[in-house]
């Protein structure tokens, strides 16, 4: 079996080999890779778009989840509109659909590469927008609880926002 390199996997097209590496598409495969090398107490490196992320030409000894989960949903809620993006969403891909959508708020932050779950751990922002203006809520695997948690977001526009008004609820992954 050839051996992965996590320089296929960034942005910046560095680092070594992967002891073990996961392609996870859908939520369940995802859950159950982390759940399995938290099992055996081994480590765990998630990576999605693969940008912000610089590894060493030794590699990673532990088991490397590909965060290649697909899939936006689109609930009009009033004159609002929620939308539930997976984790593995490319990010620039979501906010082009955003602009073709006619949905607001996200239209300035095109050109960031990475993938709509790590966006709100970074609060990626430009040129005066915040994507926490828009996430109204992550959903993330606890590790030490082994359960989901879906929590608001504090800054997230509320429910009764302007005609026009967005929210975004993402799936995203946090190692405690």
């Amino acid at each position: 079996m050839p051996e992965a390199r996590l320089a296929e996997l960034t942005t910046l097209r560095v680092g070594g080999p992967a002891g073990r590496l996961v392609h996870a598409t859908t939520l369940a495969e995802l859950t159950d890779a982390v759940a399995a090398a938290d099992a055996v107490a081994e480590p765990v490196l998630l990576v999605a778009g693969g940008s912000n992320l610089l590894v060493a030409d030794e590699g990673f000894a532990g088991t490397v989840v590909r965060v290649a989960t697909e899939g936006v949903e689109v609930a009009q809620e009033g004159p609002e509109v929620l939308v539930t993006a997976q984790a593995g969403v490319g990010w620039d891909d979501f906010v082009a659909r955003a602009v073709t959508e006619g949905w607001s708020g996200i239209e300035a932050l095109s050109g960031i590469p990475g993938a709509v779950g790590a966006t709100p751990i970074q609060n990626v922002g430009a040129y005066g927008q915040e994507v926490s203006a828009t996430v109204a809520e992550v959903t993330v695997w606890d590790r030490r609880l082994r359960g989901y948690d879906a929590s608001p977001v504090m800054s997230a526009p509320s429910a009764t926002g302007t005609a026009g008004s967005r929210r975004i609820r993402t799936g995203s992954w946090c190692s405690p």
